[in-house]
């Protein structure tokens, strides 16, 4: 048995992260960790910082400004675009929905086949439709599963 005064290299390496543990904990305890802010600054004036889409917004709605609606073109003219870049697979996709916020469209092929062949050529797609519907901005073609 050996006592604290007879401590070997390897007892000694062993202590030393124990003590270091231990010493962090007590240190740790006593310190605060800083709160976050959960409020927001408002200036002298009473308004709040706005970030630059959502000033944008208000300055449009403020003035009688209307954001084209380019959703509704897309979907309207998805068969000529799909005709013009993939012509084999006219007739068997149909163009479901298209979201201008994130710039997805969504396509339903009506086999597992025409699925894939979709997904092969849909920067060809996306890049047709960018160029036939002007302010579309058709950032993914999402294929749907084909119905059972």
């Amino acid at each position: 048995m050996t006592t604290e005064s007879e401590l070997s290299g390897v007892d000694l390496a062993r202590q030393a992260p124990l003590a270091a543990r231990e010493a962090a904990k007590k240190n740790s305890a006593t310190r605060q960790k800083p709160k976050r802010r959960t409020t927001t600054a408002v200036r002298r004036d009473g308004r709040e910082p706005l970030g630059l889409g959502s000033a944008i917004s208000m300055m449009m709605a403020e003035r009688g400004m209307a954001a084209p609606a380019a959703g509704g073109s897309v979907l309207a003219d998805f068969d000529t675009i799909l005709t013009a870049v993939v012509p084999e697979l006219a007739g068997r996709v149909q163009a479901v929905a298209f979201d201008a916020e994130t710039g997805s469209l969504d396509v339903a092929p009506d086999l597992p086949a025409a699925g894939t062949q979709l997904r092969w050529s849909a920067p060809k797609l996306v890049a047709a439709a960018n160029e036939r519907v002007r302010g579309a901005n058709v950032r993914a073609l999402h294929v749907l599963a084909p119905p059972p």
